[in-house]
Formats: structure tokens, C-alpha cells, sequence
């Protein structure tokens, strides 16, 4: 039972790190702090517009954001968004303090490949309220980094840091952004106020390195214990996951939309 005990604690960091990971990919375009803001009049080539009175508005925002995949690939200079193949992440932290798995998580130094293959697979919106969701599909994500978890599961401490792997297989994931109207010298641009996300997977695999828990556990048997049962523990943990990455990447996302003014993308805006 020991050994039991001591893989439920670390296979937790595993789980934590899934959960983060894979929400993390739904919402994958990443730019750095703003600087430069698009004329009125531009349309660079990396933009497919659309206009709100379109009857097929949906599908053209689905276009939008297809269109801009490549893109992100390489990164798009005068928005200062870096490429996101691979995707970088410097550091992530979420907490749970309810139910059966209270634990504070911190991700760190995460390389993430396979966000650049995302489709749009479908588009419902409210450009009045500045509703936009967006379903997605990833083939294929792999990942690297460190964790650092401290907390308790089920009234077992869990104390665990050191190094993982994981790759996830046909995820499918739901981005929910709500904005606002902001303007800027008279120059109207959307702003996003909350970002949420959900996900599905199909298969995942992953390995961790603990350095803290290094002589109370085999590795298989901790991957073992997480294959039983990380889905009650992913579960447990998403409204957390989900709000912490939401508030990370809505001030992200913000550079780039601050950046780009509603008329270039959204033509018949007021």
C-alpha cells in the first residue's frame, strides 16, 4: 500500500500536467507585449476579413482563423507574435482549493509541439456582444517541462517536482471568448474580457521524472496508477486548469487584438 500511496501522489503532478497541458494547445496563439498598431486602412495579408452583416459570418470567422494558421507557424513579426511550432511557455500556476484534489501547480519551461496543426472546426458568435466560440481539432500534441505540486488528494500529501513528457492524440477542444468594445484615440478595437476552454482526447501517453520522490516509487507502476485513474483526477481539477489558463492567455491574446483595429478584420464595424 505504500507503494500505492506514494504513486497516487506523483501520478497526481501527471495528471495536473495533462489537464494544463492540453487546455494550454486549445488556446495556442501567443504574442508578446504590443508595441505597433495596425493603420485603419491596412489589410495585411495575414488577415481574412469579414463583415457582420455577411449571412455566412460563422463560416468566414471559421475561414479567419484557418487562414491565419500558417501564419503562426512562423510567427508574424509586426505584431510581435512569435512562431508557435514549437509553442513556448514560460511558466504556468493554477490552484485548487475544493473537493477531493486541493493542490497548487506550477508548469515551467513547456515546449509544445503539434498546436500549429489545429482546424477550426466550427463558428458560433455574436458580434454584438463580442461572443465568439470556436471548436477546435489537434491531431497530435507532444510536450516537455517541469512541474513543481504541493497539496493534498483524497487527505494523501502530495509533494512532487522534477521533469515530464506527454503527448495527447485527436483532441478536440471548445475556446469560448468573450470581448468588449475598447478605443484607442478614437480607433475602436476588441478586447478580450474572459476566455474560457473545455477539451476531449482520444489516447494520451506521458512519463514523469520526479527528483523529490525518487526512492518510494517505480516509475512504471506510478504510470500504471495514473492510467487507472487520472480521468476522476482531471476531471477534478478543470474549473480550476480552465481558469487559470483562461487568465493567462486572455492577457496574450490581448496584445495581438489591441493590436489589430476592428475595421481591418470586421469591415462594416462602426
Amino acid at each position: 500500500m505504500v507503494a500505492r500511496y506514494s504513486g497516487a501522489s506523483t501520478a497526481t503532478a501527471d495528471c495536473l500536467v495533462r489537464t494544463s497541458l492540453l487546455l494550454l494547445t486549445a488556446v495556442a496563439t501567443v504574442s508578446r507585449t504590443a508595441e505597433a498598431v495596425l493603420s485603419v486602412n491596412a489589410t495585411p495579408e495575414y488577415i481574412h476579413p469579414c463583415r457582420k452583416s455577411d449571412t455566412q459570418f460563422n463560416n468566414c470567422i471559421k475561414q479567419t482563423f484557418n487562414h491565419l494558421r500558417p501564419y503562426l507557424i512562423n510567427g508574424i513579426e509586426e505584431l510581435t507574435v512569435p512562431p508557435i511550432e514549437p509553442l513556448l511557455i514560460p511558466k504556468m500556476q493554477m490552484e485548487n482549493g475544493h473537493g477531493a484534489v486541493r493542490v497548487r501547480a506550477i508548469l515551467s519551461n513547456m515546449t509544445i509541439h503539434g498546436a500549429s496543426n489545429y482546424s477550426v472546426l466550427n463558428v458560433r458568435s455574436d458580434m454584438n456582444k463580442f461572443r465568439i466560440d470556436l471548436g477546435l481539432f489537434i491531431p497530435h500534441i507532444e510536450a516537455t517541462g517541469n512541474y513543481d505540486v504541493n497539496g493534498n488528494v483524497l487527505l494523501l500529501p502530495v509533494r512532487s517536482r522534477g521533469d515530464f513528457w506527454v503527448s495527447f492524440e485527436n483532441v478536440t477542444a471548445l475556446a469560448k471568448l468573450y470581448g468588449v468594445e475598447v478605443k484607442k484615440e478614437g480607433v475602436a478595437f476588441m478586447k478580450t474580457d474572459r476566455l474560457g476552454v473545455g477539451f476531449k482526447l482520444e489516447n494520451s501517453d506521458f512519463k514523469i521524472k520526479d527528483s523529490i520522490n525518487r526512492q518510494n516509487v517505480i516509475g512504471e507502476a506510478m504510470n500504471v496508477f495514473l492510467n487507472e485513474n487520472s480521468a476522476e483526477i482531471i476531471e477534478e481539477m478543470k474549473p480550476a486548469a480552465s481558469q487559470a489558463i483562461g487568465k493567462h492567455f486572455k492577457n496574450f491574446l490581448n496584445n495581438a487584438f489591441l493590436q489589430i483595429p476592428l475595421k481591418v478584420w470586421l469591415k462594416d464595424s462602426e
